[in-house]
């Protein structure tokens, strides 16, 4: 990729997603929002009438889902076309308007949740054995569950009428860090003696450049401007840490943790059990951390030298071709279905590949039940890019498989589950790497990023956990969450984290303020199931790749599970019982014993 970088319109056409695939043009997504207009009216008409019959309930059942289906659609494209260029006001403008659509929809059917609880739970549970009610089960028995923690109608639609004033925290968020900050990044010299404007994307790749000067330029020009937006970076964290409260206690949970838990079905003991072992383990990162540094030949290390490796990278240069074709072969192990599908999507354009001046940063993959999966990239060249592909090439095939297998209604999965698939796929890419070479330095290299995988994925994702938990319950008892408070309580947490071989001087400092720039704190406690995913990808691979019988196929009947039962039996179906400490403590003990493998190989 060029220094400077292209408008979207410069990108190559076959490097773009295919996202006509959706809607053919503006014009025809506007025709299809005009019919949302009548919505509310329409799904209106149902209210008071859902204890009438069997028969009722699933004709208003069947309208709000088929409402749900055309707005989904609509949201996916709108979405899509805005993070090409969030700059862009035309799409900016057609998704507000989507979700504000999505706010009147939801204000329209606040009724339906509340009178549906309304039935005796007697006559409710006799309906559910009628064939009228069959196909929506599971869907209504999920619903039920929610009895304590639903309001009355009036109160429903108010909270309904609060999602798009809550969504502006994120919004704002978003804006913020991917069009206004960036414009105001400095340039830095490169390792060739070039000015090169930082980037979002360029950043991450910066900090992996064996040139320590170019790392330490790249830290701190960039957290230098970080550094100049916390206090409105604050504000609207704390807008939206209060958000989640607020639902909360409306809802009658105990906290916001729980609330959010609450839909996967997973209690607030496996989010700490998570945390608990992580500290347990935290000896073996900072070996792992003060090995680094000898091998580095340090006297002692920054922050800016996380994430570089510590064996150079013989090809450090990968093309796309070579990362699709790379990503084919590692998960051949998963049945010539998968292999099939996956490639086909490949070459159909479901990945918007490269950056361009605008674009959302990081990725992504997304897609709706009336499209194929899409991903969103900022393929850089880099193994780690690589590996992103991998990842979230794994997030699509599990979409895939599940909206081919279920009805729209029970094709969503979990979010606890959400992040197996994808990293059970950069297990198979890090296999099949791994088998592939006979260089001792090469084989060192991939080591190093497994372990940084172990570190990025579980543990950094459960130190985010750890920090999006203290900061809730900091709001909670009362307290405002100041750039002050933030700040210092990030830097306490990232210096237990990562222990005393960093200097932690002036230059380490600016990392406090690294809680500003991350999107998931936005996500209302998503982080903790990266950490989860990885572990039960551990596993799960290690089952495919050591041969064990029904492996693949429990692998492969979990990807098509949807919500049809709960996550965590979906899960265990596969091999992985999450309510145990297990898989966790596992996945650490792998990351001591690849560490110690690398100690082996560069003693």
């Amino acid at each position: 990729m060029p220094d400077e970088l292209k408008t979207r319109k410069e990108i190559p056409a076959e490097a773009r997603w295919n996202v006509e695939a959706i809607f053919a043009s503006d014009d025809d997504w506007e025709k299809d929002f005009d019919k949302t207009a009548t919505f509310m009216d329409s799904m209106k008409r149902w209210s008071g009438r859902l204890a009438e019959s069997p028969r009722i309930l699933r004709a208003a059942i069947e309208e709000l889902l088929s409402q749900h289906r055309l707005l989904d659609k609509l949201f996916t494209y709108a979405s899509m076309k805005a993070d090409e260029d969030l700059g862009n006001s035309q799409y900016s403008g057609m998704l507000s308007r989507i979700r504000s659509r999505f706010v009147e929809f939801s204000a329209a059917h606040s009724f339906f949740t509340p009178e549906l609880l309304a039935i005796p739970e007697d006559t409710i549970n006799s309906w559910l054995e009628t064939m009228e009610l069959e196909p929506y089960r599971t869907w209504l028995q999920d619903t039920l569950r929610y009895r304590s923690h639903i309001l009355s109608e009036k109160e429903e639609m108010l909270l309904a009428n609060t999602s798009e004033i809550i969504s502006g925290f994120s919004s704002a968020f978003g804006k913020l860090s991917n069009v206004d900050m960036p414009a105001r990044l400095p340039e830095i010299v490169d390792e060739n003696g070039n000015n090169v404007k930082l980037t979002n994307g360029k950043f991450s790749a910066f900090l992996q450049n064996k040139d320590r000067r170019v790392r330490k330029d790249a830290f701190l020009g960039f957290y230098n401007e970080v550094k100049g937006n916390v206090a409105t970076k604050a504000a609207l964290l704390e807008g939206q840490v209060k958000s989640n409260i607020f639902r909360a206690r409306a809802r009658n949970y105990n906290s916001a943790l729980e609330s959010s838990l609450f839909n996967d079905i997973v209690s607030v003991s496996v989010y700490d059990s998570l945390i608990k072992s992580v500290h347990d383990n935290l000896p073996v990162l900072h070996r792992y951390f003060n090995f680094r540094k000898d091998v580095l030949g340090l006297d002692s290390a920054h922050i800016y030298d996380v994430n570089v490796p510590i064996v150079p990278e013989s090809k450090a240069d990968y093309s796309w071709d070579e990362a699709v074709n790379l990503t084919l072969e590692a998960v051949a192990p998963l049945g010539t279905d998968y292999v099939d599908a996956l490639a086909m999507g490949f070459r159909n354009r479901w990945v918007d590949r490269y950056e361009n001046r605008g674009k959302r940063s990081g990725a992504y993959s997304g897609g709706c039940y009336d499209s194929h999966p899409y991903i969103l990239h900022n393929f850089n060249g880099t193994l780690r890019s690589v590996f992103t592909l991998a990842h979230e090439a794994g997030h699509s095939m599990h979409s895939l498989f599940s909206r081919v297998s279920q009805q729209y209604h029970m094709s969503e999965y979990k979010i606890i589950v959400a992040e197996v698939a994808s990293t059970t796929n950069e297990m198979l890419l890090i296999d099949l790497l791994l088998k592939r070479m006979d260089d001792k330095q090469e084989k060192a290299y991939l080591l190093d990023h497994l372990l940084g995988t172990f570190k990025s994925t579980l543990i950094r994702q459960t130190m985010f956990a750890e920090f999006e938990k203290m900061i809730h319950e900091h709001v909670e008892s009362g307290n405002p969450l100041t750039p002050d408070y933030l700040s210092s309580s990030y830097y306490d947490l990232t210096k237990l984290y990562h222990g005393d071989c960093f200097a932690w001087d002036d230059v380490d400092d600016l990392i406090a303020t690294e809680w500003s720039r991350i999107p998931h704190f936005y996500y209302n406690f998503y982080v903790y199931k990266y950490a989860t995913g990885l572990s039960s990808a551990i596993d799960i691979s290690s089952r495919i790749l050591s041969g064990e019988p029904g492996a693949i196929e429990n692998f492969i009947e979990f990807l098509k599970g949807g919500s049809s039962r709960p996550p965590l039996e979906l899960l265990k179906g596969a091999g992985v019982d999450l309510a145990t400490p297990e898989p966790v403590n596992s996945a650490l003990q792998k990351m001591e014993n690849t560490l110690e493998e690398l100690e082996a190989l560069l003693q």
